[in-house]
């Protein structure tokens, strides 16, 4: 078809001549976000990854130079005071096993957070399908989701797997008589969250390397925890690096790996192993998947002229 000035003027004078219709109903607002989940396939693995919420986290809380971590935030569109942070957690069907990794944090925070359950639902996994539940660590972000807003077991028919070194970590009564007094919240809900499944006879420790299931391997990560482990998937030719609380804000730490975060319990050795596993994933090409980077969380770290950088996956609309 053929436009000339002509019959684009005729076309016009056509529309002006039409008597005026009725306006039509708008949609009403939906008034939520679209369910925070994502799918990928590593290998023969179908990996779910689940949003539990967002919180805010201080640009205060990081180490380094106020003004660098501005100028960086600015760089980046954010706000220099704090950084909208996501928290997910990623659901592993082996195809034989379904493993949950990390649980969210229940109802323990604030209206921005605890809809990890919510998500699993729309994801069409029933919690009681759970076979195994690996913990990267027991802070509550991590933690707090294996009990429902009623305080009971959320995965019925799950073991929780938590590291040695985290379970006597949190579980000393020496170390809790010696935190300070606005730490000791911490330990109490690291300790309730676990103890259900504890008294159950459903908790098992494990150390690293532990291979929970077929190409799904424990590998340590220590420093903001003292037993903070990622969890490798290796199915085929896929593979998936589960690195946990390796950073909690991508603008700050990807370029400045040296920038702790006051949770750390261990920051000269949270920096010393975020180095390492940047080094690893960025020589080896390895897809990532963080608790804290902006959901989906996927993607690729790439070495740059100064630190790293953060490259997120493309969205995949096929599996």
């Amino acid at each position: 078809m053929n436009i000339t000035r002509r019959s684009f003027g005729l076309a016009a004078l056509g529309g002006m001549l039409i008597p005026a219709l009725p306006a039509i109903a708008k949609a009403p607002f939906a008034g939520s976000q679209a369910a925070g989940v994502y799918r990928l396939k590593v290998g023969g693995f179908e990996v779910t990854v689940l949003n539990d919420g967002w919180l805010p986290i201080e640009t205060k809380l990081f180490t380094g130079s106020a003004d660098g971590a501005a100028k960086l935030l600015e760089g980046r569109f954010l706000s220099k005071d704090a950084t909208p942070t996501a928290v997910n957690e990623w659901v592993v069907n082996t195809g034989d096993k379904l493993i949950l990794v990390d649980t969210g944090t229940s109802n323990m925070f604030g209206p921005t957070l605890g809809r990890m359950a919510k998500n699993l639902a729309a994801a069409g996994v029933d919690p009681a399908a759970v076979d195994m539940v690996i913990l990267t660590h027991l802070h509550p972000d991590h933690a707090a989701g294996l009990l429902t807003a009623d305080k009971k077991i959320a995965f019925a028919n799950a073991t929780v797997h938590v590291s040695e070194a985290e379970y006597a970590f949190w579980t000393s009564t020496e170390i809790y008589a010696k935190a300070p007094d606005d730490f000791k919240p911490f330990f109490d809900m690291a300790r309730n969250s676990i103890k259900p499944y504890a008294d159950a006879g459903k908790v098992e420790r494990f150390k690293d390397r532990t291979e929970f299931a077929p190409g799904i391997v424990a590998s340590a990560a220590p420093g903001h925890t003292m037993g903070h482990t990622m969890v490798r998937l290796s199915s085929g030719p896929g593979e998936l690096l589960l690195w946990g609380d390796i950073v909690h804000n991508a603008a700050l730490q990807f370029p400045e790996p040296d920038r702790a975060i006051s949770f750390d319990t261990d920051q000269a050795m949270a920096i010393a192993n975020r180095k390492r596993v940047f080094d690893m994933a960025a020589t080896d090409r390895l897809l990532i998947a963080g608790s804290h980077l902006p959901f989906p969380g996927l993607g690729h770290v790439a070495k740059a002229a100064s630190g790293y950088a953060y490259v997120p996956v493309e969205w995949g609309a096929d599996l």
